[in-house]
């Protein structure tokens, strides 16, 4: 059976995409190593527990709802099939049984990008895969998370020819979450994209995102990097959780460092994933044309990830010194009050408020516009070694109790 994202409506008046119960969001290559890279190097703190519950628990909530009424031969063949088309790799789960069961693939894209990112690990790096097939396991013979057992011993990353993954039915090794709510839109009057073209950007990558699924190795090169259909509330998991044992080992201090990191992981997205995107094929033939001023390929750029999944972007002042950018319904706000409640002692949109200090970076203060590109690994440290460096302050925050989110960035 055949997974078709094309049976799922883009919700555009809140910028979301729901599938089987879990937000969907595209994210690159780039950020998501970044991210958990980020995670484990502060190797202080044992994060595998939430880096893989984070993944068994969106994968588990969304493959139940899939695989409802399908015999297990069909649910097994749609799992394997969502992880391919959602751009993780290839996946042949034939070999579980009751107890569990051996799984080896060729095809991943954690570990495979990991290696483009970084080359070797010490360490196996697929945790997300190890969570996904965890909750496949537990969705195809009816078994509780928290009798789930699962680990990743051998990884491409490492240098292995394969990854392997070992599932069993026993003690849960992993961390288990609590039932998510429905997502609660904030229905709020928009400042829209203050720019003619918005809405022809936007209506061609809505219809564009459907076929970013993944090809015959399970992976989707798109906009110059790879990107992932992700859940939204996994990446998000991994954001708080991180924080949080960042404060059990070291009090507010470990809270201040954890969310310097996260925002560099969104430093990294804005710099790689926009970078991507604006010298990008389809930028050149849907989005160019429109562009005559460095403020219409910031207008231009918002409304293209306007289709992605991440809320809806806007921007209230835009200059080389200062910027105000919105986000109505920002995913990783709205990703929170699922999973943790309606509010926050401080927001929580690391990754978004990264992403436009990036962005900005980008524009102003490279020859990116002029047609020439800094996107190599170098470029980015020499980017941020730049001495005129962005700053970003998150003002509003839908956790804190505001109707969006806000930020200022600022030299």
């Amino acid at each position: 059976m055949i997974f078709d994202v094309t049976n799922y409506e883009f919700d555009r008046e809140h910028g979301a995409f729901d599938i089987g119960g879990e937000a969907m969001i595209f994210h690159c290559h780039h950020y998501l190593n970044y991210l958990q890279r980020s995670i484990l190097d502060a190797d202080y703190i044992d994060s595998r527990p939430f880096l893989i519950g984070a993944a068994a628990d969106s994968a588990y909530n969304q493959l139940s709802n899939l695989t409802n009424s399908l015999s297990k031969n069909d649910a097994l063949k749609l799992i394997e099939s969502v992880y391919k088309t959602f751009g993780y790799g290839i996946i042949d789960l034939s070999s579980l049984n009751a107890s569990g069961g051996t799984i080896v693939t060729k095809d991943s894209f954690y570990s495979s990008t990991w290696i483009m990112k970084f080359t070797k690990s010490t360490k196996p790096v697929d945790y997300f895969t190890t969570g996904y097939i965890a909750a496949a396991f537990a969705v195809l013979f009816d078994i509780p998370l928290s009798q789930v057992s699962a680990k990743q011993t051998k990884c491409l990353a490492v240098g292995d020819n394969e990854n392997e993954f070992i599932i069993e039915n026993s003690e849960c090794n992993f961390k288990l979450y609590a039932k998510k709510s429905p997502t609660k839109f904030k229905d709020v009057p928009k400042h829209k994209i203050p720019w003619e073209h918005e809405d022809v950007i936007t209506d061609a990558f809505v219809g564009a995102h459907t076929m970013l699924i993944g090809n015959t190795d399970g992976i989707i090169p798109a906009f110059g990097v790879y990107v992932t259909r992700n859940y939204s509330d996994y990446v998000n998991r991994l954001q708080v959780e991180f924080i949080d044992a960042m404060k059990e080992a070291a009090g507010m201090y470990g809270v201040t460092l954890g969310r310097e990191l996260m925002m560099e992981a969104g430093y990294a997205c804005g710099f790689f994933t926009y970078g991507g995107i604006m010298t990008s094929p389809e930028w050149e033939g849907a989005v160019k044309p429109y562009l005559k001023t460095k403020e219409d390929w910031i207008a231009g750029l918002a409304s293209l990830v306007n289709a992605m999944g991440w809320g809806y972007h806007t921007a209230i002042e835009v200059s080389e010194t200062f910027s105000i950018f919105r986000n109505y319904n920002d995913f990783e706000d709205m990703s929170y009050i699922r999973m943790y409640g309606e509010s926050s002692d401080y927001p929580v949109s690391w990754a978004n408020a990264g992403g436009f200090a990036g962005l900005c970076q980008l524009i102003y203060q490279t020859e990116l516009t002029n047609g020439n590109p800094i996107e190599t690994e170098e470029g980015f440290r020499q980017m941020r070694r730049n001495k005129v460096s962005y700053k970003t302050k998150m003002t509003k925050s839908i956790v804190t109790g505001d109707d969006f989110l806000e930020a200022e960035v600022y030299i």
